[in-house]
């Protein structure tokens, strides 16, 4: 009997969910329809205003199979030139990363070269303000440069095989990587830190980030002379994602996509080209310190917090588009392209 009343309450419990889940995704249908005929019908006549026209033009002659295809022609040419502007533009932000050199703090020998031929050295990296904490990095690369006191014939080692790597923490030294080189009687050596640094830059307890070498001498050294280092850091000019990601939540600011086909909305009759396409647009909430286009977005996130909402939030708009172009007739019933450089969006941030 008592299993009978559990069994029927867990059908009453599942039942008010499914009921309620149902209510919630209909409420979203109710929701989208709507909001889908709207962004049609102000797409429809944000398009005809750029293209300078009062509504869709009437039936009228067309154009000759032989013009057709000359202007199927411009349009893939006029394409691929959006297109290669387009990836000049990502070259050039690929170029405008920022770029960061660190020198060594210190350079220590750590042993005597009087009577041995192998001088080991000990070499200190220090996390300055140089590194920019709110960009990615993309790479890290340790140039080892021999002395220039050292006479080595060609062809001969100058440093050790095994190459030290590691980072000081207060509980002492930890060894992150060791490095088997080859290419040994170079006077210039490459080497990729990458992930190596990328986790002494998170660890904070990490202090510096060490790095023990082996000069080999042929003879007696006169003077000390010792090894020239550099790390080289390639940082992306991309932010940093902070905070809680579009993917957990769906209610934060978004491109959302929405397919557009004009032979749907009946236009596939002067529109020539593309049958249609997808209209991607920003929504979604700001909530402080997400997806921040700039320092002032932050100062307009904090002054609405510290307001309790008198100002104005920051909003979910376009960061970045994507070219398209429309073959199309015109008013007068004649052929045209019209290029649209920001009529797709292609990333969406808070401003």
């Amino acid at each position: 009997m008592q299993h009978s009343r559990a069994h029927c309450v867990l059908l009453s419990v599942g039942a008010v969910f499914f009921t309620s889940f149902l209510a919630e995704t209909v409420a979203q249908q109710e929701y989208e329809e709507p909001n889908k005929a709207l962004q049609l019908e102000a797409l429809k006549a944000s398009i005809l205003e750029y293209l300078g026209m009062e509504s869709p033009p009437g039936p009228g002659e067309k154009a000759s199979h032989r013009d057709l295809v000359r202007m199927f022609h411009q349009y893939r040419r006029i394409k691929q030139l959006l297109r290669g502007n387009s990836t000049q533009e990502d070259k050039l932000q690929q170029k405008q990363r920022a770029s960061t050199v660190l020198f060594p703090t210190t350079v220590e020998p750590l042993n005597s070269t009087t009577e041995l031929k192998q001088q080991w050295f000990r070499v200190a990296f220090n996390k300055n303000s140089t590194i920019n904490n709110g960009l990615t990095l993309k790479q890290a690369r340790l140039h080892i440069q021999r002395p220039h006191r050292d006479k080595i014939s060609p062809n001969q080692s100058w440093l050790t095989k095994d190459i030290l790597v590691r980072t000081q923490k207060p509980s002492g030294f930890h060894t992150e990587a060791i490095f088997h080189t080859k290419d040994l009687n170079k006077r210039h050596l490459k080497l990729d830190l990458t992930h190596v640094v990328k986790r002494w830059l998170r660890d904070t307890n990490a202090e510096l980030l060490v790095v023990e070498i082996c000069l080999i001498r042929k003879r007696k050294a006169r003077a000390q002379s010792k090894p020239r280092l550099s790390l080289e850091l390639n940082q992306s000019s991309r932010r940093v994602r902070r905070g809680v990601t579009a993917d957990e939540d769906e209610s934060l600011c978004r491109r959302r996509s929405l397919n557009v086909s004009f032979k749907d909305i009946g236009w596939s009759d002067w529109i020539i080209a593309p049958s249609g396409y997808t209209m991607h647009y920003c929504d979604g909430s700001c909530p402080h310190n997400y997806k921040p286009a700039s320092m002032h977005t932050q100062v307009k996130s904090r002054l609405y917090l510290m307001s309790k909402g008198s100002s104005r939030q920051p909003c979910c708009v376009p960061a970045s588009y994507e070219p398209m172009v429309l073959m199309h007739y015109d008013s007068r019933g004649k052929l045209k392209l019209t290029p649209f450089n920001d009529l797709i969006v292609s990333e969406c941030h808070c401003a």
